[in-house]
């Protein structure tokens, strides 16, 4: 019993390095990606800046969009736990 686990142990040493190998191999020969090259980028857009605190607390009420739901009643997840 004792002579099989060692064998088994070895089997399995050996079927690791193996495929480690292998694989550093299978990426050291791989194919490399396509370089960084700055002409192949777009333009960026032009954005509008945002607006400062004072703006906005300034601004008509109706533009100010709210994020509180219409719908008041609040729906609550309960578990059963403890």
């Amino acid at each position: 019993m004792k002579i099989w686990k060692s064998v088994i142990r070895i089997w399995f040493t050996l079927a690791s390095l193996a495929s480690f190998l292998v694989g550093w191999a299978v990426l050291a020969h791989a194919p490399k990606p396509n370089q960084f090259n700055l002409s192949n980028i777009p333009a960026m857009p032009k954005l509008d800046p945002v607006p400062s605190l004072d703006q906005v607390m300034l601004s008509d009420q109706s533009q100010i969009q709210s994020f509180v739901p219409s719908n008041q009643s609040a729906f609550v997840m309960r578990s059963g736990g403890s």
